[in-house]
C-alpha cells in the first residue's frame, strides 16, 4: 500500500500566482505559460534545531527581490527575459513533515513535467528531499551538489525527515553527493563518508589547497541538482541564517564554481534553503535574492534554459 505522502503525490496541484512576483518588473513580468523559470516558495520550518525563523524566508526574499537591478553586468543582459513566474506559497499548516513534503513534491512534479525549470524557496533544507525523490525517478544518474555548513549526513536528528538528516536520506536513495563548504559536522557523519564513495565532503579548511572539480561529479552521472544551505557562506556576507557557522564561502567563490558547473553538466533544478529573516539583517534577504538571480542567469547564459 503506498503511504499518506505517496498518495497525496498523486493527486493534482493547482498552480497559482504569488501575490508577490520575484523581482515585480511590470512589464516584463511574464505569465505561468511563457516563463522557463517558476519559483516554488516552500516556507517549511518543523524540525528547525537552533534560530526559528525560516518559513519565513521564502517571502523575504520575494520582496526583497523588487530591489534587485534586472540587468546583470557580468552576464551583459537581463535574466528576467527568460520569464521567471512565482508560485502561491504552499501551505503546510497542520500538515505532518510527510505530508508538507509530500505537497512540495507534488508542486515540483506539476512544474517539471510542464517543461519548467524549478526554483525551491526554503524554509528548512528537508524541503531538497522531496525533489530528489521525483528527480531521481526521471534521472538515474542524478548527482547532487549540496553547498553547505553542515553535513547533514545523520542518521536521525528531530525525526528521520529533519534537515540535518536531508543528505543521508539522498545518499539512501542511491544519488551521488558531494558537499561544498562543510565546517560542522558528527563523527557519525564523517564515519559515514569514509564507508560511502558516492558521498564526498569539500571541508572548508580544505578549499584553499584543493579546488573544486566539476569532473569529480561527471565521475558519477551527468544531471545535477544544486542545493544551497545560505548557511555555506561566511556570516559575514549572509548573517540570517538559522544554524551560522564561522568561515565559510564568498560570493565570488560560490560563482566560480556554479559557473563550471553550468559549463559542464546539466543543471535540473537548484533550491535556496534556511535563510532566517533578522530585524536589522535585511541585506541577507537581498543577498539570497539576487544570488537566484544570477545563478538563473548563468544557467541562462550557458544555455540550460
Amino acid at each position: 500500500m503506498p503511504s499518506l505522502g505517496e498518495n497525496a503525490v498523486l493527486t493534482a496541484f493547482e498552480v497559482k500566482a504569488n501575490p508577490v512576483q520575484f523581482l515585480e518588473a511590470g512589464e516584463q513580468a511574464t505569465s505561468y505559460e511563457a516563463s522557463k523559470v517558476v519559483i516554488i516558495p516552500a516556507g517549511l520550518e518543523n524540525t528547525t534545531s537552533y534560530l526559528q525563523g525560516t518559513r519565513l524566508g521564502p517571502q523575504a526574499i520575494l520582496e526583497a527581490s523588487v530591489q534587485v537591478e534586472l540587468y546583470d553586468e557580468e552576464l551583459q543582459f537581463e535574466p528576467i527575459d527568460l520569464g521567471i513566474f512565482t508560485l502561491e506559497g504552499l501551505d503546510f499548516e497542520g500538515q505532518t513533515q510527510e505530508e508538507a513534503l509530500a505537497l512540495i513534491r507534488r508542486a515540483f512534479k506539476t512544474i517539471i513535467e510542464q517543461s519548467k525549470f524549478a526554483v525551491t524557496l526554503g524554509g528548512e533544507h528537508s524541503v531538497t528531499i522531496p525533489l530528489i525523490r521525483e528527480l531521481k525517478e526521471r534521472y538515474p544518474d542524478l548527482v547532487v551538489l549540496s553547498f553547505d555548513a553542515h553535513g547533514d549526513l545523520r542518521s536521525t536528528y528531530h525525526g528521520e525527515l529533519s534537515h540535518a538528516c536531508v543528505m543521508r536520506r539522498i545518499a539512501e536513495m542511491d544519488v551521488p553527493v558531494y558537499i561544498v563548504g562543510v565546517r560542522s559536522c558528527s563523527k557519525e557523519e564523517v564515519e559515514f563518508v569514509q564507508d560511502n564513495p558516492k558521498v564526498k565532503i569539500l571541508f572548508d579548511y580544505e578549499r584553499a589547497e584543493k579546488a573544486f572539480q566539476v569532473a569529480e561529479l561527471l565521475k558519477w552521472g551527468k544531471h545535477l541538482y544544486v542545493t544551497v544551505d545560505l548557511d555555506a557562506f561566511d556570516p559575514a556576507e549572509m548573517p540570517a541564517v538559522g544554524t551560522p557557522e564561522p568561515g565559510g564561502l564568498r560570493w565570488r567563490e560560490f560563482f566560480t564554481i556554479f559557473k563550471q558547473v553550468c559549463e559542464q553538466i546539466e543543471v535540473v533544478g537548484f533550491d535556496l534553503v534556511e535563510l532566517c529573516p533578522m530585524v536589522g539583517q535585511e541585506r541577507a534577504s537581498f543577498y539570497a535574492a539576487k544570488l537566484l538571480y544570477k545563478m538563473v542567469g548563468y544557467l541562462g547564459r550557458a544555455g540550460q534554459l
